[in-house]
């Protein structure tokens, strides 16, 4: 390699997840595709890849180690009609650039347009739709990674390392690309019907109809309302339909899915959230959520545009997140099994109001088994909980919630996980035991590591 041709040398920065939570300085390159063989092959140090930083926690984080950034790996190319090949640091709204003119989509799209594609594979995400597609792994035809002597592999489901790598959390080597099956929709305008849920009664019979697909729709989530101890349950679902509709360009869905700077459209989000910020009480935000309760429609109907319906966060409340700030939050998203009723679903919900942990957008998703140990997924309901650093007993919190959720037989999210004990590994977070034993075993652990391999295994 030519002196001109050496990689850049890393530099220290502080990162930290989405949430803002467990701040390290680490030092990462930036480097592109050409140079990652060299720069793993010809070094001793640990790594781990590192997309847009939308894992909540520390999943991207090597305080020990190097961080390299994927976000020079931007090329999108079609290989055939149907099948796409994506580099990992392109962001999901770029790649639906491509595929929404086309009245195309993907599965298990998750609720971030700035998710990167190696993000999306390392955490196996999921999205509105898991009950009926699964997670995003079944876009996947085939991987292409750099594994920890520097060579480059491409490996498709036949292969044993492409589970590990498929859900390994950037712990099986570096993701550089993926070629992708696309799935045709009607058209990217899609019919939202709002429901009313007026009781735990109406909560129950909507999910077994999600789940039955006796209600024939696309995607599906519900909103809880938590201003009443009493009607714990009650609250608003959302489906969504792909309907016929007008075709579009890719301007029009650039345009669509760009970082919205205002709040309702109107107040820029730095401002909103700072001036919301005091306000962020519990007795108004009850209020708030009896009022949106209240004035919902008991049954209707819109015909939006997919973008607004999937991401109604960036339509409407950009970067909430800030409310939160300067100590920031973490958010812990646990999978309550339905396999025998929704008893246990309704004590989480009874322990969240009585402990004053009611979420500030307490979003339901309805899910499925999944062959992997370690992805999140199985036969129950998510929802996710935000809970403020500066709450008084913080910690104390988390670890009794923690508790609670090991004595209900939950599994939590580990893409948005920033606390979870080593303790809890097992029976919180199944199979990721197994993850690391199995990366040791076949010899990745000798180069890929992370924060948060080593905040939950011994």
């Amino acid at each position: 390699m030519n002196m001109s041709d050496q990689p850049p040398p890393p530099t220290k920065t502080r990162l930290s997840g989405w949430s803002g939570y467990l701040k390290e300085v680490s030092e990462i390159n930036y480097v592109n595709k050409e140079l990652i063989q060299e720069i793993i092959a010809n070094n001793n140090e640990k790594y781990i890849a590192r997309g847009h930083g939308c894992s909540f926690g520390d999943q991207a984080i090597l305080k020990s180690g190097i961080v390299l950034s994927t976000n020079r790996l931007k090329e999108i190319k079609w290989i055939t009609d149907e099948i796409i090949s994506v580099e990992s640091g392109v962001e999901l709204r770029e790649l639906l650039s491509e595929l929404l003119p086309r009245n195309k989509t993907l599965i298990g799209i998750p609720g971030g347009l700035q998710v990167t594609i190696g993000g999306a594979i390392s955490n196996n995400i999921h999205g509105k739709d898991h009950w009926k597609n699964g997670n995003f792994s079944e876009n996947i035809v085939s991987v292409t990674f750099i594994d920890q002597d520097g060579t480059k592999h491409k490996v498709s489901k036949k292969d044993e390392v492409f589970k590990y790598l498929v859900g390994g959390m950037g712990l099986f080597g570096l993701i550089i690309s993926a070629e992708l099956k696309t799935h045709d929709i009607k058209s990217p305008w899609v019919r939202e019907d709002t429901i009313r849920l007026n009781s735990k009664h109406d909560f129950e019979e909507f999910f077994t109809s999600i789940k039955s697909n006796t209600l024939d729709v696309d995607y599906a989530v519900a909103w809880l309302d938590f201003s009443n101890k009493k009607h714990l349950g009650r609250g608003i679902a959302l489906t969504g339909k792909f309907i016929e509709g007008k075709k579009v360009t890719k301007k029009y869905v650039e345009e669509k899915t760009e970082f919205n700077k205002y709040v309702f459209n109107y107040f820029h989000h730095n401002y909103f959230w700072t001036i919301a910020r005091p306000f962020y009480r519990r007795p108004i935000l009850n209020s708030l959520s009896l009022m949106k309760y209240k004035l919902t429609k008991q049954v209707s109907s819109s015909d939006i545009f997919y973008t607004d319906y999937m991401w109604i966060d960036n339509k409407l409340i950009p970067e909430y997140r800030k409310i939160y700030k300067p100590k920031n939050f973490i958010e812990i998203q646990p999978l309550i099994s339905i396999s025998d009723g929704y008893d246990k679903f309704f004590a989480l919900l009874d322990y969240l109001k009585l402990n004053h942990l009611e979420p500030l957008f307490p979003s339901v998703k309805i899910h499925k088994e999944h062959e992997s140990l370690w992805t999140f997924a199985g036969n129950g309901l998510s929802i996710c909980i935000d809970i403020p650093v500066a709450r008084k007993n913080f910690t104390k919190t988390v670890n009794e919630l923690y508790e609670f959720l090991n004595d209900i037989d939950a599994r939590v999210y580990l893409a948005k996980d920033s606390t979870l004990d080593k303790k809890y590994t097992n029976k919180l977070a199944p199979g990721f035991n197994e993850l690391i034993v199995k990366s040791n075993e076949l010899g990745f652990s000798n180069k890929f590591d992370s924060d948060m391999a080593k905040r939950l295994t011994d």
